[in-house]
Protein backbone atom coordinates (compact mmCIF):
# COMPACT_ATOMS: atom_id res chain seq x y z
CA UNK A 1 0.00 0.00 0.00
CA UNK A 2 0.97 3.64 -0.24
CA UNK A 3 1.51 5.95 2.32
CA UNK A 4 2.04 10.45 1.81
CA UNK A 5 4.91 11.35 3.87
CA UNK A 6 5.56 14.56 4.57
CA UNK A 7 8.93 15.70 6.54
CA UNK A 8 9.96 19.16 7.90
CA UNK A 9 13.01 21.17 9.05
CA UNK A 10 16.01 18.74 9.82
CA UNK A 11 13.47 15.68 9.23
CA UNK A 12 13.15 17.09 5.23
CA UNK A 13 16.57 17.62 5.03
CA UNK A 14 17.45 14.04 6.05
CA UNK A 15 15.28 12.97 4.15
CA UNK A 16 16.12 14.63 1.18
CA UNK A 17 12.68 15.63 0.41
CA UNK A 18 9.52 17.61 2.32
CA UNK A 19 7.19 15.20 0.98
CA UNK A 20 7.17 12.23 -0.78
CA UNK A 21 4.86 8.84 -1.30
CA UNK A 22 6.56 5.10 -0.20
CA UNK A 23 5.15 1.82 -0.35
CA UNK A 24 4.98 0.05 2.89
CA UNK A 25 3.49 -3.31 3.57
CA UNK A 26 -0.07 -4.17 4.11
CA UNK A 27 -0.61 -4.25 8.05
CA UNK A 28 2.16 -1.72 8.82
CA UNK A 29 2.36 0.21 11.38
CA UNK A 30 4.40 3.91 12.29
CA UNK A 31 6.83 1.46 13.84
CA UNK A 32 7.66 -0.44 10.41
CA UNK A 33 7.85 2.76 8.49
CA UNK A 34 10.59 4.40 10.53
CA UNK A 35 12.47 1.01 10.73
CA UNK A 36 12.11 1.48 7.02
CA UNK A 37 13.21 5.14 6.56
CA UNK A 38 15.95 4.78 8.84
CA UNK A 39 17.38 1.64 7.17
CA UNK A 40 17.28 3.97 3.91
CA UNK A 41 18.84 7.15 5.38
CA UNK A 42 21.48 7.19 7.90
CA UNK A 43 21.21 11.26 8.33
CA UNK A 44 17.37 10.31 8.99
CA UNK A 45 17.92 7.64 11.48
CA UNK A 46 19.77 9.81 13.43
CA UNK A 47 17.20 12.60 13.92
CA UNK A 48 14.26 9.86 13.90
CA UNK A 49 14.16 9.69 17.77
CA UNK A 50 13.87 13.11 18.18
CA UNK A 51 10.95 13.39 15.99
CA UNK A 52 7.36 13.42 16.64
CA UNK A 53 4.98 11.64 14.02
CA UNK A 54 1.19 11.94 12.72
CA UNK A 55 -0.78 9.95 11.18
CA UNK A 56 -3.44 12.12 9.44
CA UNK A 57 -3.07 15.05 11.69
CA UNK A 58 -2.90 12.97 15.08
CA UNK A 59 0.46 12.16 16.67
CA UNK A 60 0.47 8.59 16.38
CA UNK A 61 2.19 6.39 18.23
CA UNK A 62 4.73 3.32 17.26
CA UNK A 63 1.69 0.82 17.34
CA UNK A 64 -0.63 3.24 15.43
CA UNK A 65 -1.47 1.06 11.79
CA UNK A 66 -1.28 2.25 8.90
CA UNK A 67 -3.67 2.65 5.59
CA UNK A 68 -3.82 3.32 2.32
CA UNK A 69 -3.46 7.06 1.67
CA UNK A 70 -2.71 7.89 4.82
CA UNK A 71 -0.62 10.82 5.26
CA UNK A 72 2.57 10.76 7.38
CA UNK A 73 4.19 13.74 8.94
CA UNK A 74 7.73 13.93 10.29
CA UNK A 75 7.54 16.84 12.93
CA UNK A 76 10.88 17.73 14.20
CA UNK A 77 11.08 19.39 18.24
CA UNK A 78 10.38 22.96 17.97
CA UNK A 79 13.01 25.33 20.20
CA UNK A 80 13.18 28.83 20.32
CA UNK A 81 12.00 31.84 22.57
Amino acid sequence: MRVRLLAFATAAAALGSAESERDVAEGSTVADLTRQLAAERDALAACLGRVAIAVDGTLARPETPLTHGCEVALLPPVSGG
